[in-house]
């Protein structure tokens, strides 16, 4: 009877440990935000993430994430996973920078430094 009430309490507090789970980080959290503000069909969308990296974006300490999403269009068609990247600067003072900057990487305006290295965008 003793095991029984003890198996029965761990199921009971493994639940409640389970209910609290979150599988998105912070970062992920504030990218599916920002899709979904900026996505056509956001209930469509479907995202992978890679883990955030260390860089710096035009001298400035920021992490980045590459990201893909696969979402519908205005015609309810699927585009396929597209690759991104968002920004986060780590400087509190620039946190109104933290956005999705591919864009800006395709075109040059913002560099992109790794471990002594440039990252090209293609």
């Amino acid at each position: 009877m003793k095991n029984l009430w003890l198996f029965c309490t761990s199921i009971i507090f493994s639940v409640f440990l389970l209910v609290g789970c979150d599988s998105h980080s912070d970062y992920e959290k504030q990218i599916i935000n920002y899709l979904e503000l900026n996505l056509k069909d956001f209930d469509s969308a479907k995202y992978k993430f890679e883990k955030p990296i260390k860089v710096k974006i035009n001298g400035d300490d920021a992490y980045i994430i590459l990201f893909y999403v696969n979402s519908k269009n205005s015609f309810g068609a699927y585009t396929g996973f597209n690759e991104r990247i968002f920004a986060f600067f780590t400087d509190k003072d620039k946190q109104y920078k933290n956005k999705d900057i591919t864009e800006g990487v395709k075109v040059g305006y913002y560099e992109i430094e790794y471990l002594n290295k440039r990252i090209k965008y293609e």
